[in-house]
Parts: structure tokens; sequence; C-alpha cells
């Protein structure tokens, strides 16, 4: 038997329910406008600090200030304070060189060093890139680079003068080398210039396949590269990521796609703590082993790489443990044409842990000396010790 309630029992019940939700309302709102308050009012203190940091300069500077750089400035010094080191304000034109970069354009004058054994210490020019500013001149592998802008090589580090040859787009630099028993300067012009993604060869039953960095190209290449080596009936793929620090992310999935089977193959959690898909597959994938050879200059982009085949297609990793940088970055144009690239999440791989912070380390630890260090990216695959170790690896896993 139903109870029946009367009207003004009903009526108070309602009442009782709009006052609630009356509440609940006042509640959440107050909340929403005292954070609102407290950011309106933090702003307001960061803009009265930067209005008196002006007037404090502009009274008492001792010369003319030039607004452009300071306003350039104040645009990298905001991101900084972030304190993510990730994080990073681009120029205008440094934009512009970010987008040919991303569409698979190097600046620069074309050319990859070492240092140098045999040459008293000096820099040694193992390739160079076709139709660079580098090729124009004709430095050849081989050359050895004496001096940059009038400073000797000989006791600098490879990463001093890999900084001194590059440059923005249109700037130039004075390259002193020796080609041939020949010395000669001269002024070469720093320009965007096409350079392949993935360099690859059969050895012996295996294919070997170098990602130098991930790109709008580095997909397609990788795709062409795989079925050919696959279409001489390889094994397994060998595939090296070692001090690729690319951060682009959706290349290096699609690179990822044209490797693994359907499914999801990254999720990221974002600021409201909210785990979503970020990356999935479809049905194309490879039918042999993989496996990735990894170093401390693997990051970013080619960690995403790595933990996706080794969390879908159950890829083996040979050398030592990656660099940990897990964070997901996205650039942001400005109006202005310059750009904001953000730590906008964390990634979370499909069945690993998260690996920001830690790296990922290697399945089969496999480290150089101090001078294969060196030496390793000149070295062929079957003479580099830890790419020699990937195909005895790749030869269990193929069995």
């Amino acid at each position: 038997m139903k109870k029946k309630i009367s009207f003004s029992t009903a009526i108070s019940y309602v009442f009782i329910a709009m006052t609630v939700t009356f509440c609940l309302t006042m509640v959440i709102s107050s909340k929403m406008f005292e954070s609102k308050v407290a950011s309106v009012n933090e702003k307001e203190t960061m803009y009265d600090k930067i209005a008196d940091i002006d007037q404090t300069v502009r009274r008492n500077y001792y010369t003319t200030l030039d607004d452009s750089r300071v306003t350039e400035g104040m645009a990298r010094g905001y991101v900084q304070g972030l304190g993510d080191a990730d994080s990073l304000y681009y120029s205008a034109r440094q934009m512009s060189e970010y987008q040919d970069i991303q569409a698979g354009k190097i600046i620069g004058i074309g050319v990859d060093i070492i240092k140098s054994r045999e040459d008293g210490g000096y820099m040694k020019v193992y390739n160079v890139y076709t139709d660079s500013p580098a090729d124009v001149q004709g430095i050849v592998s081989g050359d050895t680079i004496t001096a940059i802008d009038g400073v000797s090589t000989i006791n600098m580090q490879v990463e001093t003068a890999r900084r001194m040859l590059s440059g923005l787009s249109g700037t130039t630099l004075e390259l002193t080398y020796v080609h041939e028993g020949s010395e000669t300067t001269a002024t070469l012009t720093h320009k965007a210039y096409d350079a392949p993604s993935v360099i690859s060869s059969k050895e012996g039953d295996y294919g070997y396949l170098k990602i130098t960095s991930f790109n709008a190209k580095t997909a397609s290449e990788l795709e062409y590269a795989a079925n050919n080596l696959i279409g001489q009936e390889v094994k397994a793929l060998v595939i090296d990521v070692r001090d690729n620090a690319s951060k682009d992310f959706d290349s290096a999935a699609a690179a990822a796609d044209i490797l693994l089977k359907e499914g999801t193959t990254m999720y990221a959690v974002y600021q409201d703590g909210e785990k979503k898909v970020l990356y999935t597959s479809d049905k194309t994938s490879v039918s042999v082993p993989v496996v990735l050879v990894t170093n401390s200059g693997t990051g970013y982009a080619s960690e995403m790489f790595t933990i996706m085949l080794k969390d879908v297609a159950d890829a083996k990793t040979v050398g030592t443990a990656t660099m940990g940088k897990g964070g997901l970055q996205k650039m942001f144009r400005l109006p202005d044409g310059s750009g904001v690239e953000l730590t906008i999440a964390i990634l979370n791989p499909v069945t690993s842990r998260v690996y920001n912070g830690t790296g990922i380390a290697a399945d089969y630890e496999k480290t150089l000396d101090a001078n294969q260090e060196l030496t390793y990216v000149t070295m062929a695959p079957s003479e580099d010790p830890q790419i020699v170790r990937a195909f005895e690896v790749a030869e269990n896993l193929s069995k």
C-alpha cells in the first residue's frame, strides 16, 4: 500500500530541496569567486611589479632603452619563471626555424662532427648534407675543422663546437678547415636544408634503422625503410634512437603506428588529473621482432616511441637508460608570430610505469667506453658494440 503525503508536506520537501541547492550553489560560487579574486590579485601584483621595474629603469638607466629587446626578454623571463626547463619561449624568428625543423629541414651549415684523435684533437667532419652550405663550399667527410670564427678547435669540446657552428638562418660564421692537405678559411651562411631522419641498411639477417630525429617526414621514411628491409626477409629490426631528443610527439606517434598493432599506445594525465587516451594505432604492424638501442641522449619523443614499442609490441631495449623526459610539450603560436612551448601533461604508458624524471632502463645494458662514446656515430653497425649486442638480442628473439 502506497503512503500518501499531503500537499503541504510536498511543498515543504520542494522548499528544502531548493534551499539545499541554493546553499550548495552559493558555496561553489563563493569558492570560484575567491579563486578568481586571488587570481586577479596575483595578476595585479605581477603587473604592478613590472610597472615599478619599468618606471625605475626608464628614470635611471644610463642610455636609451631598446623596447623590443626588453619585451623579448620579459617574455622569455616569464616562461623561465615557471621553473620548467622543458617550457620555452620562441621569438618570431625562432618560431619560423622551429617550423622548418618540424617539416624536416635543419638550420645550420650542414656538417656532423666528432673530436678527432688522429689530427691533433681538431674537429673531424664525418657527414655532409646534400645542398647544405658546407656541401656547396666543397667540404667533404674526412675534412678537419681547425677553427670557428677564429677560435681554434684543438682544445674545444664537441658540444661547444656544435653550438658555435649553429646559428639563425641568414647569419654567418668564418670556418677554417683542411681539405686534401690544404687549409682554407671561408665565410658560410646558415640556412635550412633537407636531411633524412631515417637511415637504414641490411646487416646480415637483420635490418638496422637509425632515427636521427622525428619530424613530419619520419613516418613515411620509416615505413618505406622497414617495408624494404622486411621485403628482404630480415629476421628482426634494430632501431637506433640514441641521442635523439626531438620534441615532435605527433610525428613519433605516427612513426610508432607503422610498427604497432591496433590499440591504444599512450595515455596522458593533464592539469585536472584526468587520464586521457593520447595516441592510438591502426591494424598495420610489422611481423618481426623489434629491438631498440637507447642511451642518455634518448629523450622526449624518442622516449615515448621507445615505451610505446615496449608496451604494445613487446620490443626489447639495449644500451643505457634514457633521459627521463616524460612530459608532453605543445607549441602555442602567439599573435605576433612568436611562440610558447609548454609542458601540458605527463605521459602515462599503457602498461609500463611513468618514466618522467627516472628514464627507461635498458632491458640489456651495454655501455661504451669514453673513446667509443665520442666515435660511435662514425662506426659501421657491425663495429658498434651496442648495435652488435642488439643484433645478438634480435637473434634470440627471432628463434
